[in-house]
C-alpha cells in the first residue's frame, strides 16, 4: 500500500550473504623466474637429461640476441664495421701516425769527430793513427754501456719502413721533435785515465796536457744550438738529448732543461733539471756475458743475479739491502 499522491517507495534489495570461504581472497598468481637461462631452456624441453649440444647451440644464439637489441649492443653496421676492420689493409690504415723526428746536421766534430778523439787518444806513441783515414760510415763506437746514443743516431739516418713509430722528416717545420747526436756520454771519456806511455822524453812533452776538452764541446754545441730558430721558438721544449752517463753534459744541463733528456737515472739531476714529466728512462746495455752452460734452473720459478759494487754511490743503502735479500 502507497498513500494516495505518492510514488511506491523502492524496495531494497535483499543482502547477499557469502560462506566464509569466499570471504578469503585468492592466492596471487606465483611466478617462477629461472635462475639462468640454460635453467629455462631446460624447463621448456622433456623431461629427459638436455643435449649439452643443444644447451651451447642455445646459449649462443640467446647472447647474439641480446646483443643485437640491447642499446650499447653493436648494429649491423657496427658489426660489419668490426669484421672489415680486422682485414690486414684496413689494421695498417689504423696504425697511428709515426712521431716526427728532425736530425739535427752537427757539425761532424759532435759526432763521428767524437770517435776519432776517443780512438786518437788511445794510439800508442810512434804508431799511426788508423780512425783518421776512415770513412765516417767505417767507424764503430768504441764503447758498450752507453752505445744507445750510437745506435739512436745510426737508425735515424737510415731510412726505414713506412710503419716505424717514428719517422724522421726533412723539413724542420713537420717535425715534433728535434734530435740533437751528441755523443755525450763517449765525450766524457775521450782522454784516457791513463794516456799510453811515451817513447822519450820529447814525445812525452809534446803530448802533456789533453788535446781534447769536453767542457768546451758542451759550450760550442749549446752555443751553435742557440743560433738556431726552431731552437728558439719554443726555448728547446722540443728539442731532444741523449746523456745516459750521469756526468754527461753536466756543464749545461741547466741551459737544456727545458729540452727532454734521456737519461739513466735522475741520481745527479735536480728537480728543475730533470723530472719523469718530460724526460724518459733509458736503461744501460747489459755488460753481462751470457751463460751458455747448464746451470740445472729449470726447476727455480724465479732467477736473481747480482752484480756490482755494495757500496758505491749515496752510499750503496739499495745495494746492501738487495745483497741482504738475495
Amino acid at each position: 500500500m502507497w498513500e494516495r499522491g505518492r510514488p511506491p517507495r523502492k524496495q531494497r534489495p535483499a543482502p547477499l550473504i557469502l560462506p566464509a570461504s569466499a570471504l578469503v581472497s585468492p592466492p596471487p598468481p606465483r611466478f617462477v623466474f629461472p635462475r639462468s637461462l640454460f635453467a629455462l631452456a631446460a624447463r621448456a624441453m622433456p623431461s629427459r637429461r638436455p643435449s649439452p649440444v643443444i644447451l651451447l647451440l642455445l646459449a649462443l644464439a640467446l647472447a647474439l640476441l641480446f646483443l643485437l637489441l640491447s642499446p650499447s649492443g653493436p648494429s649491423a653496421s657496427r658489426l660489419s664495421h668490426s669484421f672489415v676492420s680486422t682485414s690486414p689493409s684496413s689494421s695498417a690504415s689504423s696504425l697511428p701516425s709515426p712521431v716526427k723526428i728532425y736530425l739535427y746536421d752537427l757539425p761532424s766534430k759532435f759526432t763521428y769527430g767524437v770517435v776519432r778523439s776517443y780512438m786518437s787518444a788511445r794510439v800508442p806513441s810512434g804508431s799511426s793513427d788508423a780512425a783518421a783515414v776512415l770513412a765516417d760510415e767505417e767507424l764503430r763506437y768504441p764503447g758498450h754501456q752507453h752505445s744507445a746514443e750510437w745506435w739512436l743516431f745510426k737508425d735515424l739516418r737510415r731510412r726505414g719502413p713506412r710503419d716505424r713509430p717514428v719517422a724522421r722528416v726533412d723539413d724542420p717545420a713537420e717535425a715534433d721533435l728535434f734530435y740533437v747526436p751528441f755523443f755525450s756520454s763517449l765525450s766524457l771519456v775521450v782522454n784516457p785515465i791513463r794516456p799510453p806511455a811515451a817513447a822519450n822524453a820529447s814525445e812525452a812533452a809534446a803530448t802533456a796536457g789533453p788535446s781534447y776538452s769536453d767542457e768546451a764541446m758542451q759550450d760550442e754545441l749549446v752555443e751553435w744550438l742557440e743560433r738556431q730558430s726552431y731552437w728558439r721558438r719554443h726555448q728547446g721544449r722540443d728539442q731532444v738529448f741523449i746523456c745516459q752517463d750521469p756526468n754527461a753534459l753536466y756543464r749545461v744541463v741547466d741551459r737544456i732543461s727545458n729540452a727532454v733528456l734521456l737519461v739513466s737515472d735522475f741520481g745527479r739531476l735536480r728537480g728543475d733539471q730533470a723530472s719523469l714529466v718530460k724526460d724518459v728512462i733509458l736503461p744501460y746495455s747489459h755488460r753481462i756475458n751470457p751463460f751458455k752452460g747448464d746451470v740445472n734452473v729449470d726447476s727455480r720459478p724465479a732467477l736473481l743475479f747480482f752484480m756490482g759494487n755494495r757500496y758505491r754511490k749515496e752510499r750503496g743503502d739499495i745495494e746492501r739491502d738487495n745483497w741482504r735479500e738475495i
